[in-house]
């Protein structure tokens, strides 16, 4: 029996030792982030710049392939043609079977462009395609820098809301302490102590509903960094760590050249010249140079001699058709008239470019000033909450003063800890709106 108990006791204890090494795997420590490892993982891990290297490598390929055809081709050929039915020639008035069983040819072929308009156009618009694919990728970077920045300023717009939250919860936590120790004195009405701790509950359901928007926030961030959705994160800092950088008073910002969606416009553009060029080199005739070396044999079958019936023996004969070299010319006579119906139509489509990035142009003037009034708003809005929230502060302090020496009401003290809370998200608010405008200035700006 004590066997049989010592076993079952060690496998109890294995199975639990198991458990709780299958719990120490599966846990992992959390991945503290700072906006810039957080911009340097998403560069990394997010599924949308990987698909746009790929499509680098894949324009890549197609412009080393348009440099192929200018590399001389060479070309084997080789036939062989068996007569099932033996072949006949009629002779002086009789029919003549002939002997041959079979015919075989082999050759070298070597051919190489020497004015070929329409394969150069094709290489000059594969380098045009690398150009576009490349700004693409790098448009989808800076988009995605973008996103990423808005979505860490969001957590820590949420995080500093919850502090500020907690702060205002222990200061009506300390007005009802005061009420209630008032009212249990007999120096104040029951009236009190019943505002002040509706007052305290009434926040609780605020502080729930920022801690899960901080989750949701947090997910966000980790979608767009392309790790696992439940991998813990730890998001440092603080929105008030960047207040000594806002700037305010911007009223013009230079370098609107460098703005990713003109860029890949002008190159758009390119690619339909280039396009046009090519139809245009339809007209235009090529010029190649080409060698030709062939082999030919024939095999003959026994038969017999049609003139003096005596059977002649089997034998293959094989001979060289000789080294042929020479130049081609090709002028094209037809389709004048499509291709001329083709140019045109893309000439439309490149006027058509040119409207539509004269618009997106006056487009994003728009987009950079209402970001540069957006952060000047922002700044003001900072340094007048900055204020009020000093002010709140020192309120606070008096109106807390009064109500502990019977000079003051309840109403008045959770006055002023409503205000000094409302002027501290006031001020965490107008830091992310403006770190937010400054993030969408540079996407603008190509940064």
């Amino acid at each position: 029996m004590n066997v049989v108990l010592g076993k079952k006791m060690s496998i109890v204890c294995m199975t639990i030792l198991l458990v709780f090494a299958a719990k120490a795997q599966g846990t992992q420590p959390p991945i503290e982030l700072t906006l810039e490892k957080a911009i340097e993982i998403a560069l990394s891990e997010n599924p949308s710049v990987k698909v746009a290297d790929k499509e680098i490598q894949k324009v890549d390929y197609a412009k080393k392939s348009a440099w192929y055809g200018l590399i001389p081709s060479l070309e084997v050929t080789g036939q062989y043609s068996k007569y099932l039915a033996p072949s006949t020639m009629s002779l002086a008035g009789m029919v003549v079977e002939l002997p041959t069983d079979f015919n075989a040819t082999a050759g070298l072929q070597l051919s190489l462009p020497l004015f070929a308009p329409a394969l150069w156009k094709s290489i000059q618009m594969t380098g045009i395609d690398m150009q576009l694919a490349v700004e693409k990728a790098h448009a989808s970077r800076i988009t995605l820098r973008n996103d990423v920045s808005k979505a860490y300023y969001s957590v820590l717009l949420a995080q500093d809301s919850y502090k500020v939250l907690q702060d205002g919860y222990s200061l009506a936590e300390e007005v009802y302490s005061q009420a209630k120790k008032r009212f249990e004195l007999g120096l104040s009405a029951e009236y009190d102590a019943i505002s002040a701790e509706v007052q305290m509950k009434n926040l609780q359901p605020n502080l729930l509903e920022v801690e899960n928007g901080i989750e949701r926030a947090k997910l966000y961030l980790k979608v767009l960094m392309g790790i696992d959705a439940s991998a813990p994160i730890i998001v440092q800092g603080s929105l008030r760590d960047a207040a000594p950088s806002l700037v305010g008073g911007r009223e013009e910002v230079t370098g609107k050249a460098t703005n990713t969606d003109l860029k890949q416009l002008d190159l758009q553009k390119k690619l339909l010249q280039k396009s046009l060029q090519l139809q245009q080199t339809q007209r235009m005739p090529t010029l190649g140079a080409f060698g030709q070396y062939g082999y030919a044999g024939t095999g003959n079958k026994a038969a017999n001699n049609p003139f003096t019936g005596i059977p002649s023996p089997a034998s293959e004969s094989w001979f060289s058709q000789g080294l042929l070299v020479g130049m081609q010319l090709s002028i094209p006579l037809t389709g004048i008239f499509t291709n001329t119906a083709k140019e045109k139509q893309t000439a439309v489509q490149i006027r058509q470019l040119s409207i539509q990035r004269d618009y997106l142009e006056k487009n994003i003037d728009l987009q950079i000033r209402t970001a540069i009034d957006n952060m000047n708003k922002a700044v003001k809005q900072a340094e007048a909450a900055k204020k009020n929230e000093q002010l709140a502060q020192k309120g606070y302090e008096i109106a807390s003063k009064r109500y502990e020496n019977g000079a003051g009401t309840v109403i008045e003290l959770q006055n002023a800890s409503l205000a000094l809370t409302q002027s501290q998200l006031t001020y965490n608010q107008s830091i992310e709106s403006y770190l937010s405008s400054k993030a969408d200035l540079d996407k603008l700006l190509g940064e």
